[in-house]
């Protein structure tokens, strides 16, 4: 019997941890039918020989719920041999949603998580509903697989209204909430998720709709996965850059036990004012594993560069008066960080101690590119330089350059090679710990501030084979989250398994510079990075990637779990 699709001679990496083999792979239809030798005869043949054959690698933090409305590879994350993205992070969901509450909805998202509010406007195709109304939509559009949590911040404006950015929830309220958690559950949610992190704010300048949760509330909405054969939790907690405080481990250790599932946690952050936060998490993974319980953080491979512009920026909002001026609008912001009384109080906010968890300082901004050609002459130089020349405040410099610019000024932080190696050495560690996951990535998000989808190759590229060997690495980037987040059939190279696959060449991977692209609806702007070694990525027996050009399939899953 013939075969759809052969790939002979290729060094299979089968995302077990298993060592590697020689075979042949053949796929009939969406799944993997031989491992072995094919003599047979295929309606294509891919020679992968002096290549690796792996299955494809899932991304497991991300935002791509509204790309794909436009994009249906998630790009950049199919560049990097990503056949798999989960989605709907952080709380961070449009549905479900009353159809007066999508508009609030993309809002947030454009606030938080760094979404060209134009785009939205212009490309997000959803008007109100359910969990399965809003993925349905995707059914054979999709190049990629994509698997969804419900989100909290959504949940709770469905049933709060306005009052979900103002108050704690009554306990009818709450026993709503867990009924559209149920609901989701039952139509194919891989989890629930939600967030406490004061940094996110929604357009309106207040905090998300899941900061004003009580951890009894949390607690309640995950105990409704205890119903399920499946799902994980997904969360990013207060503290989760300082190392988790009492609270917070008391209430991720409550969510474990109420849910009976897999939690997962936010990166490792390699945190300049708590600097030993990633240690003390690791050793909270470690407790926790002595007492059962399954808590997986993740580890950041990515280098992911950091851009900002006054236009479109997040990165200040963990100061009250930075996030009131730059969530205003375009004239209302320039007159508020034009106002000397306002300006005093941005500096005053920026010495306090409450701004040493931003990792970075706008005194070591550089100019990336300007908006008008005018000033071209900036490029390439830091805050401090050009201060240094006009012979103005470094604050006034960095404020008054991006007005005069419309505030379309693209600022970029110089590399640190000591911040760096502290982030190496963060991962070398987090290792060694069998239940730290390899994502971080956020694609689909905050767009106009970084790009992390090379995390992926970067994993293979930089600590292949000196610090981990090929096997593990494939394993953590394909058979252990999906064996966490209970993805059946993928991640992992065997017969029956959905034939999710991606061929490179380990020695000719490459990441490019990040770079700034116009190619989203309203002609707005992200920053994407590159990759190469790449052959083809396979999903669902097709050929999605052929050495890194998109072929046009829609063999995509939208992956329900129920």
């Amino acid at each position: 019997m013939s075969f759809d699709l052969v790939i002979r001679n290729a060094k299979v990496v089968d995302g077990t941890g298993l060592p590697a083999f020689r075979a042949d792979v053949g796929i009939r239809g969406e799944r993997i039918a031989r491992i072995g030798r094919i003599e047979e005869d295929a309606a294509r043949v891919i020679d992968a020989e002096g290549l690796v054959l792996a299955p494809g690698f899932i991304d497991i933090h991300t935002h791509y719920d509204v790309q794909l409305d436009w994009d249906p590879t998630a790009s950049p994350a199919s560049w990097h041999g990503v056949t798999t993205v989960l989605v709907g992070n952080c709380g961070f969901t449009l549905a479900p949603a009353k159809p007066e509450d999508v508009d609030w909805l993309a809002g947030m998202l454009s606030r938080v998580e760094g979404m060209s509010r134009d785009a939205l406007n212009e490309g997000l195709r959803f008007e109100g509903g359910g969990f399965a109304d809003y993925w349905k939509r995707f059914d054979n559009r999709l190049g990629v697989n994509v698997g969804s949590y419900v989100g909290h911040s959504a949940v709770r404006r469905y049933v709060m209204g306005d009052d979900a950015s103002e108050r704690a929830a009554t306990a009818e309220e709450i026993e709503a909430m867990k009924e559209l958690v149920r609901q989701g559950m039952r139509e194919g949610a891989i989890g629930f998720s939600t967030s406490q992190v004061e940094l996110h704010v929604g357009e309106d300048g207040r905090e998300v709709p899941s900061n004003h949760a009580t951890a009894d509330e949390i607690v309640d909405l995950c105990s409704v996965l205890a119903e399920f054969g499946h799902g994980a939790v997904e969360i990013i907690s207060k503290t989760f850059a300082s190392g988790y405080d009492e609270a917070d481990r008391e209430l991720i250790l409550r969510m474990h036990e109420a849910s009976g599932r897999p939690v997962e946690l936010g990166p490792l952050f390699p945190n300049g004012d708590a600097p030993e936060g990633w240690q003390q998490a690791l050793d909270f993974v470690a407790e926790a594993r002595e007492q059962g319980a399954r808590i997986h953080p993740q580890f950041m491979t990515n280098r992911s560069g950091f851009h900002l512009k006054l236009s479109d920026t997040f990165a200040f909002d963990e100061l009250p008066t930075w996030r009131e001026a730059l969530c205003l609008s375009g004239d209302e912001r320039v007159s508020r960080l034009r106002d000397p009384a306002v300006r005093e109080q941005l500096r005053a906010e920026w010495d306090s101690p409450e701004a040493r968890n931003i990792s970075m300082s706008w005194r070591t901004l550089e100019v990336q590119s300007v908006h008008d050609p005018a000033y071209e002459d900036r490029v390439g130089r830091t805050v401090a330089e050009l201060a240094e020349e006009l012979g103005t405040d470094p604050l006034d410099t960095f404020l008054d350059l991006s007005i005069e610019d419309g505030l379309e000024t693209w600022w970029t932080r110089r590399t640190n090679p000591r911040a760096d190696e502290f982030v190496n050495q963060v991962t070398r560690e987090a290792f060694r710990n069998p239940l730290v996951m390899s994502g971080s990535s956020d694609g689909g998000a905050h767009l106009a501030t970084f790009v992390g989808a090379d995390y992926t190759t970067r994993l293979i590229m930089d600590w292949v084979p000196d610090v981990l060997t090929l096997e593990d690495a494939v394993y953590r980037l394909t058979g252990m989250p999906a064996n966490v987040h209970g993805l059946r059939d993928r991640g992992v190279i065997r017969e029956g398994a959905y034939a999710d696959l991606v061929i490179f060449n380990p020695d000719a991977l490459a990441v490019g510079e990040s770079r700034l692209v116009t190619d989203f609806p309203a002609d707005s702007s992200r920053f994407v990075v590159d990759a190469e070694g790449y052959v083809a990525t396979i999903v669902n027996g097709q050929v999605c990637m052929d050495h890194g050009k998109y072929t046009g399939s829609t063999s995509g899953h939208v992956i329900r779990s129920a």
